[in-house]
């Protein structure tokens, strides 16, 4: 009988270590890491991506965009001409003239190109102010991470965020320029100043056949409508698709890391696109003025 009750008290003692007698030991999550603001995790680490100069790149490619589509305030200077060219083709001396001459029924088919041209620069305006607005987008997502303090997000995650926001100003631009070149910019440079030789000689043959009064009124400002129509083209022509250029090069040189690969190919192929419009070779730059989009000489200055 001892030995059996030193049996069991044995057994009693050894019972197995986490048994129902035993608490069970907690093991707590790792917390998630914290950074700096302007910082994100790469590699368990807190490394800075967003600063105050990249926030001002941002901001300065806006404002530069917002310049552009500022000149084209002016877009009535352009328009005026169109409408008057138009106008003379309701004459019925002009008609007269037209009659007997193929140059001047030429106008006919011209008038619808050149209007179709200046609603091209109208809306190329409005594109320039959804390309801002989308910059500013991306602003927003870096003075996010420059403000907000807490949980630190990893670089996949803001690279994503903002290479998406990058893709989204860029790629439509490109499309829009592009647009613009094609149909408003090379129709311009190239047919308005032949249909203002145009207007100005059927003015003479108009006085010397004694035109009716109308067709001298006109006559008698047509130079100087133009003329400036003509100035503004010239002078406006190479400034989108320089700007788009330098805008989409120095915004991914500034914001470097958060530019994700499938950015860049995005950016590249913009650009190819906007070159193929100015028929520039692969390697071209539209920001050094070089190339215009007609045959004809093109003036140096680069984009505001």
């Amino acid at each position: 009988m001892v030995a059996l009750l030193a049996a069991c008290g044995g057994k009693k003692n050894e019972e197995p270590k986490g048994g129902s007698g035993s608490a069970a030991k907690t093991v707590e999550p790792a917390k998630p890491m914290t950074c700096p603001p302007g910082n994100v995790v790469q590699d368990g680490k807190c490394i800075a991506v967003v600063t105050a100069e990249k926030v001002a790149a941002v901001q300065t490619q806006q404002t530069r965009i917002d310049d552009l589509a500022k000149l084209l305030d002016q877009v009535e200077v352009v328009a005026a001409p169109v409408e008057l060219l138009d106008g003379f083709r309701q004459l019925p001396q002009w008609k007269a003239l037209a009659d007997k001459s193929a140059k001047l029924k030429v106008a006919d088919t011209v008038v619808a190109t050149l209007n179709d041209a200046v609603k091209k620069l109208r809306e190329l305006k409005g594109h320039l102010g959804e390309a801002s607005l989308r910059l500013g987008n991306l602003k927003g997502e870096l003075e996010k991470l420059m403000n907000d303090p807490g949980v630190a997000k990893t670089i996949e995650e803001v690279r994503t965020k903002v290479s998406a926001e990058l893709r989204a100003a860029i790629e439509p631009l490109a499309m829009d320029v592009k647009d613009t070149i094609q149909n408003a910019i090379t129709p311009l440079a190239t047919q308005l100043s032949d249909m203002g030789d145009l207007v100005i000689g059927a003015c003479a043959m108009a006085k010397l056949s004694g035109g009716g009064d109308k067709m001298k009124e006109m006559c008698d400002g047509a130079k100087a409508v133009f003329d400036k129509g003509r100035a503004f083209v010239e002078d406006f022509k190479t400034k989108p698709a320089a700007l788009f250029t330098d805008i989409s090069t120095k915004l991914e040189d500034e914001l470097g890391q958060l530019v994700d690969a499938a950015a860049k190919q995005a950016i590249d192929a913009a650009q190819q696109a906007v070159n193929d419009a100015l028929k520039l070779p692969s390697g071209g730059s539209a920001g050094s003025g070089s190339a215009a989009p007609t045959a004809s000489a093109a003036p140096t200055g680069s984009a505001k």
